[in-house]
């Protein structure tokens, strides 16, 4: 997330414009010479580096778990979410092979897409994207719209179609 410097509100990375006030959030420009361009101090570049990967651990130890619990099979998928997870349902004629499969508790019949959402962490927040399925994303019975990140909080309801599943961090 990014903090709008006009009105303090979270926006999410790489917003183009404050969705509260309308502030320009892109960085200000600086002013380099020919000169300048492509220098860098080789020692500054590695700590950098090492306090970026330092950061990117830290983060990753104080992570609370994602439990995935599909209300009504009652299964409870522990999700690791260092990377990006697809939810949806698995097609084999098709090569489409999800991290997350709802077909094993209904998907098909409950309206899950083959390819149906993302899930991801980012910046200490899990969000979810819908990816323009056909019967929706929902959370907390608020369809989303499609291709937009939107963040989760514990003790969520999120639908794809119509199989409710419940968000428990820990």
């Amino acid at each position: 997330m990014q903090i709008c410097s006009n009105c303090k509100s979270k926006q999410f990375e790489g917003t183009i414009f404050c969705a509260e006030c309308g502030a320009n959030l892109l960085p200000a420009r600086r002013h380099e010479t020919t000169q300048s361009l492509g220098q860098q101090n080789p020692l500054n570049h590695q700590t950098t580096s090492q306090h970026a990967f330092d950061s990117a651990v830290d983060e990753a130890a104080n992570r609370p778990v994602l439990t995935l619990v599909i209300m009504n099979s009652g299964r409870r998928i522990t999700l690791d979410l260092s990377d990006d997870l697809l939810i949806g349902r698995k097609d084999n004629a098709r090569g489409i092979f999800p991290d997350v499969d709802l077909g094993l508790d209904g998907g098909y019949d409950a309206g899950v897409s083959r390819r149906h959402a993302i899930l991801a962490y980012r910046q200490s927040v899990y969000m979810i994207e819908d990816l323009d399925s056909a019967n929706g994303t929902f959370v907390n019975g608020r369809r989303l719209s499609a291709q937009t990140p939107t963040p989760l909080a514990n003790g969520d309801e999120l639908k794809c179609g119509t199989l409710l599943m419940r968000l428990e961090f820990s």
